[in-house]
C-alpha cells in the first residue's frame, strides 16, 4: 500500500488518444497553474488579459436558446487536470433572482463539440443494453449551476480554486443590482490539441439533462433577462487548471 500512488487521473482526449491511470502524489498535480480565461463580451472570446471595453453579454429567460457562450482556440498543447471555477458579474432584470448554469465543452477545430459515452458492455449486445434500464454514461463537459441568492461563501472553506457557499441565507437582488458570484464545475483532465477550442456556456437552463432516466427536470427561479457583465471593473474570468506539459 505504501507504494500505492495517492492519486491516479485520467487526461481525456475524446477522439480516441485518453490517457488513463496516470499518477500523482495530489490532486489537482504540482505541476498545474489556475489560469484566468476573461470573458469578452464584445468578441464572445475569452482572453488571458482583462478586456479594456465594459460589455455586457445578456440573454433573455424565455428565449430560446438562452444562453450565451465565449470561445478560445489554442494554438499549442494543452493540458488542463483539476478545478474549473466561474467568477462571474451578473446582473437579472425583471427579477430578483437567477439560476445559472455552466458548461464547459472540448471542441474540434471545426467547432463541432466532442464527447466520450462508456457503455457497460459484458457482452456483444451492447446496443441491446438501453433496452434493459441500463445507464450509458456520456461525458460532454464540466458543469456546474448556482442560484445567485445563495452566493454567499465560507471564507474558512473557500479555496482559490474550489468556492465553497455557505447555504445558511437568501440574498435576492435589488433593481440594477450587479454582483460578483463564483461557481464551482466538476473536475476535469482534458487535452486539447493545436486549433482545438474550448467553449464557455452560461445559460439558465440545464445544459446537460438530468444525470438519470426518468428523473424530473429541475425548473430554475428565472424570469426576464440576465446580463453577463465583462471587462473593466467588472472582469468575468473562467479560471483554468493548466498543467505544464
Amino acid at each position: 500500500m505504501e507504494e500505492t500512488p495517492r492519486v491516479r487521473y485520467s487526461v481525456l482526449d475524446l477522439q480516441g488518444g485518453d490517457q488513463v491511470g496516470l499518477t500523482a502524489d495530489s490532486f489537482p498535480p504540482k505541476d498545474v497553474t489556475s489560469t484566468k480565461y476573461y470573458l469578452d463580451g464584445l468578441t464572445r472570446t475569452l482572453t488571458t488579459e482583462v478586456p479594456r471595453a465594459q460589455v455586457s453579454a445578456a440573454y433573455d429567460v424565455a428565449s430560446n436558446p438562452n444562453a450565451v457562450s465565449f470561445i478560445t482556440r489554442f494554438d499549442e498543447e494543452t493540458v488542463m487536470v483539476g478545478y474549473p471555477k466561474a467568477h462571474l458579474w451578473v446582473e437579472a432584470r425583471g427579477s430578483d433572482d437567477m439560476d445559472l448554469f455552466v458548461l464547459v465543452q472540448k471542441l474540434d477545430a471545426w467547432g463541432t463539440p466532442l464527447q466520450a459515452v462508456t457503455v457497460p458492455n459484458q457482452s456483444a449486445i451492447a446496443h441491446d443494453l438501453t433496452d434493459h434500464g441500463a445507464t450509458i454514461l456520456r461525458y460532454k463537459g464540466s458543469d456546474g449551476r448556482l442560484r445567485v441568492s445563495a452566493r454567499n461563501l465560507d471564507e474558512n472553506l473557500s479555496s482559490e480554486d474550489v468556492p465553497a457557499h455557505t447555504f445558511d441565507r437568501v440574498e435576492k437582488l435589488a433593481p440594477e443590482q450587479i454582483v460578483n458570484i463564483e461557481i464551482d464545475l466538476l473536475p476535469i483532465g482534458l487535452a486539447f490539441h493545436s486549433g482545438e477550442q474550448l467553449r464557455f456556456i452560461i445559460s439558465a437552463a440545464n445544459l446537460l439533462g438530468t444525470l438519470m432516466p426518468g428523473i424530473r427536470e429541475y425548473v430554475g427561479a428565472n424570469a426576464g433577462q440576465h446580463m453577463i457583465h465583462t471587462g473593466g471593473e467588472h472582469a468575468s474570468y473562467l479560471q483554468l487548471p493548466i498543467q505544464n506539459v
